[in-house]
């Protein structure tokens, strides 16, 4: 299964929590129990603030309920009195008092939660994004071959941030569902009648929204997805082939691409936004027009208007707080259905990168030695390889030596699989059979020490845009940099002479992927950043076909500056770039034959 490409059918097998509970680790379920506590007592709160609303304008209305209910209770009758509280005015004063502070704290208590979930969701979301930047990192090479780069970016930029939406929308959803449950209770306990009508229209409404709206915005969030991926391939495109966009004067070609993919997302925003309204607006419109109703029904039929007055201040409050939460429980349904796409994206991406490190593990376990030292030869044994989604193997029955100290050109016609065997022999792609082989142990009993062994040039260096010192010391951490191997590299790879000559030296900054160097200085760059651990082993693939010969001479020679110090295997551009080493292999046939170059026509700068 190629990178960015998982298979959408496995995450609709499960239910959401199945994801969720797969995803997070039990840190972050722990937190989730006890956000989901902290969402009881919320709802307690919520309905608290609501049912003390009868007493309180009961009492308004007609003191003498006050003046029963204390006869009934003489405790609190006699704490009113210690209290100084002895007329009407002061203990309706107290009453109203209390119910502020009763707000006042449910109000507090609810801005704890929100804190609390949010920072939930802002640390969770930090964390899920560094570990899909380490599994995407941690994946063998294979699965980046055939890579959909837009959606790789896609997972980090977007699907995440949008997974994270959706369980704030979960958790919103338990605190509105909580809320909702307690003041539906309170409300059947203050008029049956009047609640039941109000709660089967609501839930109702919510049935309606759920079955036809939640599937309409399951389509719309996939589309949003594949959108996206479109709207970020075309940026790439375009930024990446700067150069060339503009010498063919393409902007246009680009531009309308962008914009017309860029539309379609637009659309598909606005259709998510108004189908998230939509619940709100009906809602309201029919719980509205079944409250009225109902009341014109009792009025009607006789119903005591007075009685009905102190019940529908406290109902005015409970609706004022039900009908916005039905309204948000509704928008919520509707966008965990939008994100959900996102969630089962994270969700293969991350189960596929589980399975495989597991897999990698056991084999690495099953071979575990202790950490591998170059003294004699490198082997490459009886290999056979094909590239993923391929019948046609490159290398059948492959052999090929590398004596500790030579020098070992590989040359071959293009195609014929060159590079492979440098991708081979770094690890990076994986035989179907055969064995790699330092001192006769395979690399992979103990792999990290094989590539602390190895320094690698490939024909294009990646550079950053930072100073020449970063770029040489690349992935270490600025306080951890020696200035002294720094240079000392520097000499080696010829490099030194024109860093004193630049003002800054090695602060200079060589911008996004080195434009502001020539084609050898980026190549010495890379020869640098290779010698800077010390690694026995060179690896050099093709790493001046993209010089000109004068610049390709030159590198040439601090290339061969090494002949003798250290082990070397170099791929060949031009045949010149072999001549002066000690064994020289020929990829044909899918084998790797020991061969020379006699007979054949070698062209110097």
């Amino acid at each position: 299964m190629s990178l960015g490409k998982p298979d959408d059918n496995k995450a609709e097998e499960l239910s959401l929590f199945q994801k969720i509970n797969y995803i997070f680790d039990k840190r972050q379920k722990r937190y989730l129990v006890i956000l989901g506590i902290m969402i009881l007592i919320g709802g307690v709160f919520e309905t608290l603030g609501v049912s003390m609303l009868v007493p309180v304008v009961t009492v308004i209305l007609n003191p003498e309920s006050l003046h029963k209910f204390m006869d009934k209770v003489p405790m609190v009758n006699d704490i009113a009195l210690s209290l100084g509280l002895n007329t009407d005015k002061k203990q309706i004063c107290a009453i109203m008092a209390l119910l502020i502070l009763v707000y006042i704290v449910k109000n507090l208590y609810l801005l704890f939660l929100t804190y609390q979930q949010n920072t939930f969701i802002a640390r969770t979301r930090n964390d899920m994004i560094s570990r899909v930047m380490r599994e995407f990192l941690n994946r063998p090479y294979e699965d980046y071959l055939g890579a959909d780069i837009p959606t790789v970016f896609r997972i980090t930029d977007s699907d995440i941030p949008h997974m994270f939406s959706l369980m704030l929308a979960l958790l919103s959803l338990a605190t509105e569902g909580v809320v909702s449950l307690f003041l539906g209770a309170f409300l059947v306990y203050t008029n049956w009648k009047m609640a039941v009508l109000i709660i089967v229209v609501l839930a109702g409404m919510t049935l309606l929204s759920t079955k036809f709206i939640k599937p309409r915005m399951n389509e719309i969030g996939k589309k949003n997805q594949n959108i996206q991926s479109r709207i970020a391939k075309w940026r790439i495109q375009a930024i990446y082939g700067l150069k060339d966009v503009k010498v063919l004067n393409r902007q246009d070609f680009f531009i309308r691409n962008y914009y017309e993919s860029g539309k379609i997302g637009a659309e598909t925003g606005r259709d998510y936004t108004v189908l998230n309204n939509l619940p709100r607006l009906m809602i309201e419109t029919v719980f509205m027009a079944s409250v009225f109703g109902f009341i014109m029904v009792y009025v009607a039929g006789g119903g005591d208007v007075n009685r009905l007055m102190t019940q529908l201040a406290a109902f005015g409050v409970a609706a004022v707080r039900l009908m916005p939460g039905a309204n948000r429980i509704n928008t919520y349904i509707t966008e965990i259905a939008y994100e959900e796409p996102s969630l089962d994206f994270v969700y293969n991406n991350l189960s596929e990168s589980m399975k495989t490190d597991k897999k990698m593990e056991a084999e690495r376990m099953a071979i575990a030695g202790p950490a591998l030292k170059l003294n004699d030869k490198i082997e490459l044994k009886d290999i056979v390889f094909a590239y993923p989604d391929s019948d046609k193997n490159i290398f059948t029955g492959a052999n090929m030596i590398v004596p500790k100290g030579k020098s070992v050109g590989i040359m071959g016609s293009s195609g014929a699989g060159k590079s492979t065997i440098v991708d081979i022999l770094l690890g990076l792609l994986h035989i179907k059979s055969g064995d790699i082989l330092c001192d006769g142990v395979n690399i992979f009993s103990n792999y990290e020490s094989w590539l602390a062994q190895i320094g690698y040039i490939p024909q294009s260096i990646y550079l950053i845009d930072e100073s020449i010192r970063d770029n040489i010391a690349f992935g270490i951490a600025a306080d951890k940099i020696d200035d002294d191997r720094i240079w000392e590299v520097c000499r080696e790879a010829q490099l030194a002479d024109f860093i004193k000559t630049l003002p800054e030296g090695l602060d200079t900054k060589i911008g996004d992927r080195g434009v502001r160097l020539s084609g050898g200085q980026r190549q010495r760059i890379g020869i640098a950043r290779a010698l800077y651990h010390n690694p026995e082993i060179l690896v050099f693939d093709e790493a001046t076909s993209a010089l000109d010969n004068e610049t390709e001479a030159a590198v040439m020679e601090a290339i061969n500056s090494f002949h003798g110090k250290k082990t070397m295997i170099i791929i060949a551009h031009r045949l010149n770039t072999i001549e002066k080493c000690d064994i020289i292999y020929e990829v044909k046939d899918e084998k790797i034959v020991e061969s020379s170059l006699e007979g054949k026509t070698i062209i110097h700068a």
